[in-house]
């Protein structure tokens, strides 16, 4: 990596910042000085032009998905803002750079479903649940804790049996830069939680006395991320529900119903039943209401594509 970019970097580091955002700035830095390298360019002398090529680049050769090469230049960005701050560069070139012309803000997994969220009916939340794959006490459980709580998947996987409040069905619950925050859940989930924890079927598992965790696999003291991931696909897969919305460049499928799925469902359906964006920022722990706000246009964007198609109307003239 260039000189210039391990010095930025050093200063970020020594900032405020969350080391994995300083971390993904590297990545993308490393992945710049490269292309630098092969195109014999320093730093300093990078034209809006050349940024544009390397867009192109990102796009067309990496194979990067619109998310991607957004988050990567970002770094970019902020690195040539920086030369340009510190008098090694006359202007940032990368101000005049549209990064949506390469890179637009719906993801491929969006471009190809149309939609920026998916979430699931009432309906098929049911289905999902009876559709789990083996052992189905347990992966019910799974199911209905996460879109209960709304809780992201890690979170899921992170709650210990002593976070827990069976009493008043709450859980503290460790999120995204170690913020605890408190998740409730429904009475209803209370007959599976029991079977789950009073009556054998955790203890099946060969890692349950020496674990802490809720949710113990016949392999492992804690479920993982992707396990649980692959509970909520396979359930769809199950139940019929599930599609393939695209092809990664890894040549992996991607597909429509994921756990994150349950979150969304979460969402929805609490805006759906009368709940303020205001409440669901805190039940879904967002930083701010502003990155909650996404679901109220979706329900906005919704009821004026139903108003054409559903909208009373009478034949008359005058």
């Amino acid at each position: 990596m260039h000189e210039k970019m391990i010095s930025f970097v050093e200063i970020l580091r020594g900032m405020d910042k969350a080391s994995s955002t300083v971390d993904e700035y590297e990545k993308g830095l490393k992945l710049y000085s490269s292309w630098l390298e092969s195109q014999d360019l320093e730093p300093a002398d990078v034209t809006t032009r050349e940024l544009q090529r390397y867009l192109g680049w990102l796009k067309a050769e990496k194979g990067y998905a619109p998310k991607t090469i957004r988050l990567k230049f970002v770094a970019v960005n902020q690195f040539h803002q920086d030369l340009a701050s510190t008098g090694d560069g006359e202007t940032n070139p990368a101000e005049d750079v549209t990064v949506t012309d390469y890179a637009p803000k719906r993801t491929r997994k969006e471009e190809s479903s149309k939609e920026r969220r998916h979430w699931l009916s009432k309906e098929d939340v049911e289905k999902l649940v009876k559709n789990v794959p083996s052992p189905q006490v347990r992966n019910r459980l799974i199911v209905l804790f996460q879109y209960f709580t709304g809780l992201r998947r890690q979170e899921v996987c992170d709650v210990k049996i002593s976070d827990l409040d069976r009493e008043q069905r709450k859980a503290q619950v460790r999120g995204k830069n170690g913020k605890v925050h408190t998740a409730k859940w429904q009475p209803k989930l209370d007959g599976l939680l029991t079977a789950w924890l009073d009556m054998g079927h955790r203890d099946a598992s060969p890692y349950a006395r020496e674990s802490d965790f809720l949710f113990v696999t016949e392999s492992g003291p804690q479920l993982s991320g992707s396990h649980l991931n692959n509970i909520v696909k396979q359930a769809a897969e199950n139940a019929g529900i599930q599609e393939v919305v695209y092809v990664n460049a890894g040549g992996s499928n991607q597909y429509k119903i994921t756990s994150h799925t349950l979150r969304h469902s979460f969402a929805m359906h609490w805006l759906e039943n009368g709940g303020s964006l205001e409440g669901l920022s805190k039940n879904l722990a967002h930083s701010s209401v502003t990155t909650t706000e996404i679901y109220g246009e979706i329900l906005e964007e919704r009821a004026s594509e139903e108003y054409e198609q559903f909208a009373p109307d009478v034949n008359f003239s005058f």
